[in-house]
């Protein structure tokens, strides 16, 4: 079990440098033009890597439903939602609030898996979510902003975004938790997942709405950009944590891989050579402390 939490947080450093490139280009082109490009690319290299594994034959008939509804809601408007929300927003407000998919999958996965952790678990996961939410709330002082902490648009749209998308991405994991565990690949999964919301999402390329439309040229920097970060946070990110999903505790996974914040935190402090306020200090004591508690117990 230590070594599928050790993928969960892997998951969640994929996460974190995808974030950090996404950043710029959602602001220069969009969210949506961003995901679309985004989503484009990754399906063709998760589709192609099913192939190269065979793995396709894992996927019943019967999953296939739950799988495809569990991309148009994780996928489709799960990030489709974060991306619009961390180009209003930026990486590290974001982050907070999709942190939140932490404990709403606990939720979930009480009242829908009936799935009880332990006790000490519970308070692991409960103590490396508010270490989260310690650090990002208070990680960054006012004289030291960069342009990530600048706030395009109503911040407030920002928040609801936000938090819809973690809110999304909790159910969708919820809903891939009993067809990972029935023998259904991870990556054949991921591949649909991926491929279903795309479709989705690419008939938004035909809706005349500002928050649909391309708001610059897409040249071959930002194409570049947009490939590297679909690959680190979908087809390598998303893979590990439905790999970690298939075998661990659907509640302990969502936490363990919501410690993104902190870690793009980090990278922040190494880019910019700005150290974080002391708020995101004991915000990854405390995230280090309750992952210590799930790991040991």
């Amino acid at each position: 079990m230590l070594l599928y939490y050790l993928i969960a947080i892997l998951a969640a450093l994929c996460w974190a440098i995808a974030s950090l490139i996404s950043a710029d280009v959602t602001r220069r082109i969009g969210g949506l033009a961003f995901n679309r490009i985004r989503l484009f690319f990754v399906s063709i290299m998760l589709i192609s890597f099913t192939f190269y594994l065979d793995t396709w034959g894992t996927i019943n008939q019967e999953f296939l439903f739950a799988i495809l509804l569990s991309g148009i809601i994780g996928v489709f408007l799960g990030d489709t939602l974060l991306f619009i929300a961390l180009q209003k927003i930026g990486p590290r407000r974001n982050n907070i609030l999709f942190s939140l998919a932490a404990p709403f999958t606990v939720i979930l996965n009480i009242i829908f898996l009936h799935e009880i952790m332990s006790l000490i678990n519970l308070i692991g996961c409960f103590i490396v979510f508010f270490g989260v939410v310690i650090a990002i709330a208070y990680g960054s002082s006012r004289d030291k902003k960069h342009r990530w902490e600048v706030i395009e648009g109503n911040i407030y749209l920002g928040i609801i975004f936000g938090i819809a998308a973690a809110l999304c991405q909790a159910i969708g994991l919820i809903m891939m938790k009993p067809i990972l565990s029935l023998g259904a690949d991870p990556i054949a999964s991921a591949s649909l997942r991926t491929a279903i919301s795309f479709v989705f999402l690419s008939f938004t390329f035909f809706l005349n709405y500002e928050i649909f439309n391309q708001k610059d040229s897409i040249t071959i920097k930002i194409l570049v950009q947009s490939i590297i970060s679909g690959f680190l946070g979908m087809a390598l990110g998303m893979s590990l944590l439905l790999i970690a999903l298939q075998k661990a505790d659907a509640g302990i996974v969502a936490t363990l891989s919501s410690t993104s914040p902190i870690m793009i935190l980090l990278l922040i402090w190494v880019i910019t050579k700005k150290m974080p306020a002391i708020g995101a200090w004991i915000g990854t004591i405390l995230a280090i402390i309750g992952s210590g508690l799930i790991f040991i117990y």
